[in-house]
């Protein structure tokens, strides 16, 4: 179940751009995943609260976040000839829908879960660019 769950480092990076969607686990002071039976609440500035946890947002979770918010979208594209995945973006621009291949147009992974993993820090990588202009 824990594979369900962005990793802490994410989940931190997703926090300092402004994550705060309920979640139904959190990471505790030492990082360790807890599980709850309740969905944790908004447990930082919209309620007031200022607790040393952080939420463990779920993998879909994440990327509709970017989606709703950023107007990002992140998938992972696999490959039938070499079995192969390659994590992809798509941004929306005024343009109309740029693909940005995540994180170099010729990398590719072996696993699922390393261009899922590769496709987040690429949305992650986009918004802080942007917040930084």
């Amino acid at each position: 179940m824990h594979k369900e769950f962005v990793p802490y480092e994410l989940a931190v990076k997703l926090k300092e751009l402004g994550f705060d969607e309920p979640c139904l686990s959190i990471y505790d002071k030492d990082n360790v995943l807890q599980r709850s039976l309740l969905e944790y609440p908004i447990i930082n500035s919209k309620n007031g609260f200022q607790w040393n946890i952080t939420t463990a947002p779920l993998y879909q979770q994440a990327f509709r976040w970017f989606r709703d918010n950023f107007g990002l979208s992140g998938w992972v594209d696999e490959s039938f000839t070499t079995n192969n995945r390659q994590g992809v973006v798509s941004v929306k621009s005024p343009k109309g829908l740029e693909y940005i291949q995540s994180p170099k147009s010729t990398m590719f992974f072996e696993t699922y879960e390393e261009a899922e993993l590769a496709c987040l820090n690429k949305l992650i990588e986009i918004v802080q660019g942007g917040q930084d202009e």
